[in-house]
């Protein structure tokens, strides 16, 4: 429904209503009031037309796109509103938007899914009013998603243990040596699937044994930045894991990406341990499956219990002191002595991890065994992939 005039019976003023919004004109006179109403409508007089969700939606999610944002947030932009929030609320006017609405939403969206995804979902819709506040100073009293939630309780990293960790290892050198080094290189760096997707050639320093980490490859297969300016890092590897490396076909073939699938295209990490016997692996060998990020949870893991510097290993992995605390550190006991609490993290001082700089040595924790390089397979792709790639590129 278009903004109208409404007049207050007692007090003779003149409203411009829009939806269930009203404005005070300050003026008794038809005629005046006509006129206002028609700057009100042409976004003049000091008020714009509040528009509905649908309405601000089509200008918003313009804005919302790489490099702007991050590609997989653009994407959670628009599933959130195509998928949920549009077919509810699109005509309906962010001035009459109240919380009762957003409450009555959210016990819908509760039906059948977690509270997580529930989250997600109200946190988009929630970027684009606190966008639509910042151009209807209308808007900018009212807080219909201040929401309380009910505290849930945190899924904890789930790390696979050493054994597990070098029987799942075996498995790929044996059975899939094509995505042995890239199984091999998470396991003995701890970084995100993403960020290792995202190395490029120019990333990797073979006389300095280093990797350079500045960005990621996402679910949508481009490259992005880094989850938090704190990812950004160079990391010193052992030989092994050069070695691994400078088998890799990817360089030869020239693509940019270190590691690619058997099409050549670059890695995407989730399409991967979805579709390229991870789960499979685990299920041969017994395993408890977990998913493919618990090889950054093993990594970290191990360089606790071995005692190493909390602040070395979090710029190692790029992450904070604290998300290590909370996450993978910190067993309380009690003192026989004392009957006092007792929480150990690890040294602050002694053993740690070697600098170099600004480089950080990789492999605390763990005794890299010397993998017989002369015995293993050759890395290839098939001639026939090869030549595709090529062709494509030319």
């Amino acid at each position: 429904m278009p903004a109208h005039l409404n007049k207050h019976v007692r007090s003779g003023y003149y409203y411009v209503v829009d939806g269930y919004y009203e404005k005070s004109l300050k003026t008794k006179s038809k005629t005046e009031a006509e006129a206002k109403l028609k700057q009100y409508n042409r976004g003049k007089f000091g008020l714009k037309p509040i528009p509905t969700v649908g309405q601000y939606y089509e200008t918003w999610i313009k804005s919302k796109v790489p490099p702007l944002v991050r590609p997989s947030a653009a994407k959670n932009y628009q599933i959130g509103f195509t998928a949920h929030i549009l077919p509810k609320f699109k005509h309906v006017s962010l001035g009459v938007l109240s919380h009762g609405d957003i409450v009555e939403f959210r016990n819908e969206l509760m039906k059948g899914r977690s509270m997580k995804t529930v989250k997600n979902i109200l946190s988009v819709f929630r970027v684009l009013y606190t966008d639509a506040q910042g151009d209807h100073e209308e808007l900018q009293a009212k807080q219909p998603f201040h929401l309380k939630w009910q505290r849930q309780i945190t899924e904890k990293p789930d790390p696979f243990t050493i054994q597990e960790r070098d029987q799942i290892l075996e498995w790929w050198k044996q059975n899939d040596f094509f995505y042995f080094p890239w199984v091999y290189v998470l396991f003995h760096t701890g970084m995100r699937p993403s960020e290792a997707a995202g190395l490029h050639w120019s990333d990797v320093d073979f006389e300095r044994r280093t990797l350079s980490i500045d960005k990621s490859h996402s679910m949508v297969g481009i490259d992005q930045p880094t989850k938090t300016a704190k990812s950004v890092r160079r990391i010193e590897v052992s030989e092994d894991i050069m070695r691994l490396i400078a088998l890799l076909p990817s360089h030869k073939l020239g693509i940019k990406h270190v590691f690619v699938n058997k099409e050549g295209s670059p890695i995407n990490a989730k399409k991967w341990s979805e579709h390229n016997h991870w789960g499979e692996s685990l299920k041969k060998l017994e395993i408890r499956h977990r998913k493919f990020y618990a090889t950054r949870h093993t990594f970290i893991t191990e360089m606790v219990r071995a005692e190493k510097n909390l602040k070395a290993i979090g710029d190692y992995v790029g992450t904070s002191i604290t998300m290590i605390e909370n996450n993978y550190a910190g067993v309380v006991s009690m003192n026989p002595q004392t009957a006092e609490p007792r929480v150990k993290f690890g040294k602050s001082e002694g053993e740690n991890l070697n600098f170099s700089g600004e480089i950080m040595v990789a492999g605390p924790g763990f005794e890299h065994r010397h993998l017989p390089f002369d015995n293993l397979p050759e890395l290839v792709i098939t001639r026939n992939r090869s030549e595709r790639h090529q062709r494509k590129v030319a």
